[in-house]
């Protein structure tokens, strides 16, 4: 009886290995997912590309008639710069004139919008700004 017990139990497991998947009694490791690196990030273009970006987009806004009261870029120029300022820290030393003009004319940017704004609060400095625009528009159509 005994022999038959273990007779039964040795043909239970046999069919229970052959019933299930190779995964799930094999001794070999499972397989790992295969190893995708990050993707490297890639590196930002030259300051001049932003820069053409940025002035492109706002440089009437900036050097605009003082008529029209229009919001400043402001945020945009000082994350502008912060970047280059980020850049400049990590340039070569070949890269750094590139970031050290780029730094350059963000300030020369922000002094421009300084100026824009004093301008605007000054009634005096806006209508000689005024007539200024009038007499080299007269000089034109002559």
């Amino acid at each position: 009886m005994k022999t038959a017990v273990r007779l039964l139990v040795y043909l239970i497991t046999i069919v229970a290995f052959a019933v299930t998947a190779p995964s799930v009694w094999s001794a070999r490791a499972k397989k790992r997912k295969q190893f995708i690196p990050p993707p490297t990030p890639t590196p930002p273009g030259a300051p001049s590309t932003d820069l053409s970006s940025f002035v492109g987009a706002n440089l009437e806004k900036v050097l605009g008639p003082l008529e029209v009261k229009v919001p400043m870029p402001r945020a945009e120029l000082a994350q502008l710069r912060a970047s280059f300022a980020s850049r400049f820290s990590k340039a070569s030393l070949a890269e750094r004139p590139q970031s050290q003009a780029a730094l350059a004319v963000c300030d020369a940017l922000s002094q421009a919008m300084d100026e824009r704004d004093k301008a605007m609060l000054n009634p005096s400095r806006k209508q000689l700004a005024r007539n200024e625009t009038h007499s080299f528009d007269k000089t034109l159509s002559k």
